[in-house]
């Protein structure tokens, strides 16, 4: 192997690695004898393929398969010799791939720097008053009873009401023509100016079953949705049925319902437990964030390009995952992905920086999850995961790598609450911690 190294700045490094004739034809030698113990052709007894049909006809996926393996092989081996540890898997670029007698590939990555985190020591948060007020118990109680509301067919009256819930089928149409990404059939909405979008409240608040309901509106050229932009789109809804939502009282036999409990106002003490507890959460996610930027302030690090690279991509994979879900089409989320590339950029420098100083500062402070921590949080993630995504994690938590994945981001989160208790003046400082006798 000829080896060769550029120091491209203080973290990026690039190998040029030029594997010798000789071990390219023992890899050759070696996947066409592999091949030929499993591969049948008409006219010869099994494992007694010549090599040049072999060539003819497999060639192309050979020569694919040899120099996937001696690029994975050779990089790891460069990498061993020179003692350099990626912190991000090398981009690979073939030069030469002339076999058997070439193979020359060039692997370009990013060193992890070495960080010592400064000023950290003595941050502190200002304290935080919890408060919950009986109007925020009496707005929660009302959220759980509409979430166990039930619907009752509306007798009587066939006008639709905000408020109502209906079955409806609607489509747009432009000059008389039927657009077929509105089109909806059978559909349950609720009826409001909150839940209902592109308008269509003003189409169906008023709206008669049985009668062919229509309402033109004009949207606007910049408007969110590409298919309704700069059209004026006449609505045509039918009304089948409507319903209204029937809330359940809210007395002792609503408590019993929830569980473990014997009346309303013990399910009042309980709301109000669960609102402070959130609430704090929320105050002490917030020091944690604090506490951050503090510590990021006070220790400007290098930050690899190829990490900001990989947080990149992984922020446009959950962006696009979350415009999928908002119902967005293809040509929508690429156009919204596109327009949001600076707020990206900046996003994945800052997690990249986030991740590195964290994993600096737990280094320092001797901050380990163990097998048991590590096991519990698996636990914990399979039982909110539910029946039917449960073997999908669990299969997932099978690998190695998914586990330490995981184990890396409890540290992070460990160290934080190391330093936000601290700043709470709960535990002394390590320069202030006392020493064993």
């Amino acid at each position: 192997m000829n080896l060769t190294i550029e120091e491209n700045s203080a973290l990026r490094r690039k190998l040029t690695i030029e594997v010798e004739p000789d071990e390219i034809k023992r890899e050759l030698d070696k996947t066409y004898n592999e091949l030929r113990r499993g591969v049948v052709l008409k006219g010869f007894r099994p494992g007694h393929a010549p090599r040049h049909l072999l060539e003819k006809f497999f060639g192309d996926q050979v020569r694919s398969e040899v120099i996937q393996k001696l690029v994975k092989e050779y990089t790891e081996k460069a990498l061993e010799e020179k003692n350099l540890k990626p912190i991000v898997e090398p981009e690979i670029v073939t030069d030469e791939t002339n076999l058997p007698d070439t193979l020359k590939f060039t692997a370009v990555f990013d060193l992890k720097p070495d960080i010592v985190i400064k000023d950290y020591e003595g941050l502190k948060v200002p304290e935080h008053t919890v408060e919950v007020t009986d109007k925020d118990v009496d707005e929660a109680l009302e959220n759980l009873r509409a979430r166990q509301a039930s619907l009752k067919k509306v007798e009587g009256r066939d006008t639709v009401e905000e408020g109502d819930v209906a079955v409806v089928s609607l489509e747009g149409f432009e000059n008389d023509k039927p657009l077929s990404e509105t089109k909806g059939e059978n559909r349950l909405l609720e009826i409001s100016k909150k839940t209902l979008t592109h308008g269509l409240d003003e189409l169906l608040i008023g709206a008669k079953v049985g009668a062919d309901n229509r309402k033109s509106k004009t949207y606007p050229a910049d408007y969110d949705q590409k298919d309704l932009a700069g059209k004026t789109v006449e609505w045509r809804a039918g009304v089948k049925e409507i319903y209204k939502r029937e809330l359940p009282p809210l007395d002792d036999d609503f408590a019993k319902d929830q569980g473990d409990i014997q009346s309303l106002a013990e399910l009042r003490e309980r709301v109000r437990k669960d609102l402070i507890e959130h609430a704090q959460s929320e105050a002490d996610s917030r020091a944690r964030q604090g506490l951050l930027e503090m510590v990021l302030d006070r220790n400007q690090i290098e930050v690899p390009e190829s990490l900001i690279s990989r947080e990149h991509r992984a922020m446009e994979s959950e962006l696009e995952s979350t415009l999928r879900q908002g119902g967005l089409n293809n040509e929508d989320i690429a156009e919204r992905i596109k327009g949001m590339q600076e707020e990206l950029k900046t996003r994945a420098h800052k997690r990249a920086s986030s991740g590195l100083v964290l994993d600096a500062l737990a280094e320092q402070e001797k901050v380990e999850i163990n097998d048991d921590e590590l096991a519990e949080r698996i636990g914990a993630i399979m039982r909110q995961a539910g029946t039917k995504n449960r073997e999908r994690f669990s299969e997932f938590y099978t690998h190695e790598e998914n586990r330490e994945g995981l184990r890396n981001t409890m540290r992070r989160e460990k160290v934080l609450d190391q330093l936000l208790t601290r700043a709470k003046g709960g535990a002394p400082e390590p320069s202030e911690a006392p020493q064993p006798a």
